[in-house]
């Protein structure tokens, strides 16, 4: 089945020009909870789930449209050949980030954005563990297939070390002609005092670089999550007004319960998260560690409402 890209594009050309726009959350939430249904374990590869049960992936993408994403990722934020050599997936690297963005693409039809996600390798350049040619080629290899599955922009997520995050997007224009976006985590600090990635690299440092790279977009996801993201976005938005920003926040601070791992952020909390950054101009809002379809429902909910109001 063929796809007209014409109207997604425009929606890339026009990121935050008419307000902001609701992306997912994640992925492996979802995935974990429903693996019974499919006859795997926990102890599966998320993205290899892409080959062994595209239906629950894809399931997963359409019920965040379902609920109000606007954009959506691809399921392969470990899809690179460093992560999927741990799990003796190194030489099936394009098919599992081919067949991810089929998928999505498929869920996604003609009017929803598909982003393919692209997380960071795992390894330090500063320590010599990996090359920075290397990186730029494990990551063309999986930009390579998430093209040809159909998606229409990369987004460079969880990224650290800003030297990595340029090798990735080397990596990917070597390949695609496709926009590139880059969020980085900000984990390290206190958000009174400024906060940092554990490479030590800041919001405007990110914001520097950005306009080196020519992206389509820039921001932060993960990191310290509810409690962090305002002082990050904040320093983003003094630092380069006018440039489509991105933040993907984990739903809260995890912490263990009867041996399961459990978000304190509620889709009400998350909502507020999302008024906060539609006011603050922020292009594309969602969720990333712990978030579900009903914190992206909850946060589609309001931003509906607002506009409405205003």
């Amino acid at each position: 089945m063929g796809f007209d890209s014409s109207g997604r594009q425009r929606i890339l050309a026009e990121l935050g020009e008419k307000g902001p726009l609701i992306y997912d959350g994640s992925k492996g939430v979802y995935l974990d909870t429903r693996l019974a249904e499919v006859g795997r374990e926990a102890s599966d590869v998320s993205e290899w789930l892409n080959v062994l049960a595209p239906q629950l992936v894809q399931q997963c993408h359409r019920d965040y449209i379902a609920a109000g994403s606007q954009v959506i990722q691809t399921n392969t934020f470990n899809g690179n050949r460093f992560r999927l050599e741990a799990h003796g997936l190194a030489d099936r690297v394009h098919e599992v980030n081919l067949v991810a963005g089929q998928v999505a693409r498929e869920a996604a039809g003609n009017d929803v954005p598909v982003a393919g996600s692209m997380g960071p390798s795992g390894k330090w350049l500063v320590t010599g563990e990996v090359t920075t040619e290397a990186l730029k080629e494990g990551f063309a290899e999986q930009a390579r297939a998430l093209d040809e599955g159909g998606v229409d922009f990369f987004h460079v997520e969880t990224m650290a070390d800003l030297d990595e995050a340029a090798a990735a997007v080397e990596g990917i224009r070597s390949v695609s002609a496709l926009p590139v976006a880059l969020t980085m985590s900000f984990d390290t600090g206190k958000p009174e005092r400024g906060l940092r990635t554990m490479a030590g690299v800041t919001p405007r440092q990110l914001v520097e670089k950005a306009g080196e790279l020519g992206l389509l977009a820039i921001g932060e996801n993960c990191g310290l999550g509810l409690d962090g993201y305002q002082v990050v976005m904040t320093e983003m938005l003094a630092a380069s007004p006018g440039r489509p920003l991105i933040t993907k926040v984990n739903a809260g601070i995890p912490r263990m319960e009867a041996g399961q791992i459990v978000y304190d952020g509620t889709p009400e909390r998350m909502a507020e998260y999302t008024v906060w950054c539609a006011d603050h101009g922020v292009a594309l809002i969602g969720g990333c560690c712990g978030s579900t379809p009903a914190h992206i429902e909850a946060m589609a909910r309001v931003l509906a409402g607002s506009r409405r109001g205003s």
